[in-house]
């Protein structure tokens, strides 16, 4: 079912029933925005055309990308329940719970990574500008803290050794926690070389 029309009309309102008819909502369900109103004057010029709006189901482009994430997790054999854990202005988070969920989770989280992208696609085409995060038993969380601590560990033998240590090939999302972890170490920085899926982060005592 689409999530998002837009209908033209003689009047707003009239333009307004047509995308709520087709959508099968009513108005407490629905955004709606009003891209073009007849008669309505613009800069001194006056628009002589039909109303134009834009509605959208509140809620229902992020119920597509739940819909969408479960029937992954379906198409897997996983016996995993997703659910969504937040929704803000800006990020929405969806959580995946159940039993032997590591082929969802995949080597390195990109599996996991995969996914996200995918519904975040279908986000965007459901008209929903916000970002969807998917996680898996608080893996993110946990994956995040393994990687800043063997960015610090590492920082901490550039240092005593004088020669920069080279970390094992990372994603994108683990690249950026080295990083982030390090910015304010004022005895390294760190630096990524290599092409993908083999890019790494080097970390080079100062001085």
């Amino acid at each position: 079912m689409d999530t998002v029309v837009e209908r033209e009309g003689n009047t707003v309102d009239e333009a307004v029933e047509a995308a709520l008819e087709e959508l099968g909502i009513d108005r407490k369900k629905a955004k709606i925005e009003v891209l073009e109103e007849k008669g309505k004057s613009f800069f001194g010029m006056r628009n002589s055309g039909k109303a134009k709006v834009r509605v959208s189901v509140i809620g229902g482009g992020t119920d597509r990308a739940v819909s969408l994430i479960q029937e992954i997790v379906n198409s897997l054999n996983i016996d995993g329940q997703v659910d969504l854990t937040e929704d803000d202005d800006d990020v929405i988070k969806v959580d995946i719970s159940g039993s032997n969920l590591g082929l969802l989770i995949g080597k390195h989280g990109e599996t996991l990574s995969a996914v996200q992208t995918i519904a975040n696609v279908a986000l965007k085409k459901a008209g929903v500008n916000k970002k969807l995060v998917v996680d898996v038993e608080d893996y993110r969380q946990r994956r995040t803290e393994s990687v800043k601590e063997k960015a610090t560990q590492a920082a901490e033998r550039a240092v005593r050794t004088g020669r920069a240590v080279l970390l094992n090939p990372m994603n994108s999302f683990e690249r950026r926690m080295v990083h982030l972890a390090l910015q304010n170490n004022d005895k390294v920085y760190t630096a990524s070389e290599g092409e993908e899926p083999r890019r790494q982060v080097k970390i080079i005592p100062r001085g």
